[in-house]
């Protein structure tokens, strides 16, 4: 299945989930088409459903939050003018994972760090 498929069925996804007034789906939604784009290397959409993402999220919900902050860190991440950002996102990501006792977000958190850093090590900073 080819990234533009699985684009265009999450995109009608999110509409559906729009019409049917399910604002948390629909944000949930858009996190996952930001984080298809971002491993199709389409930074500059990722960006824009991360972005509709955060704004729209429905909850506070620690859980939510965590996850949230981890995709828009990840996606920053992914482009060196934007590491240190995407550090420093991840870094409140996963002090609030922390706070909450969210072990398993913690961990995704930590394979993202580790993944950015490659096969030489940890960069600096």
């Amino acid at each position: 299945m080819s990234i533009s498929y699985a684009s265009r069925v999450m995109l009608a996804a999110t509409r559906e989930f729009e019409d049917l007034a399910e604002p948390e789906d629909w944000s949930v939604a858009h996190q996952k088409l930001a984080l298809a784009h971002r491993g199709a290397g389409d930074l500059t959409n990722a960006l824009h459903f991360i972005s509709i993402a955060r704004s729209t999220a429905a909850t506070d919900a620690p859980m939510q939050r965590v996850r949230l902050e981890t995709a828009h860190g990840h996606i920053l991440l992914s482009d060196p003018a934007t590491r240190d950002d995407g550090l420093h996102v991840l870094d409140k990501a996963a002090k609030l994972a922390g706070q909450f006792g969210l072990s398993h977000q913690l961990t995704s958190i930590e394979g993202i760090r580790a993944m950015s850093e490659g096969p030489a090590g940890p960069r600096r900073r």
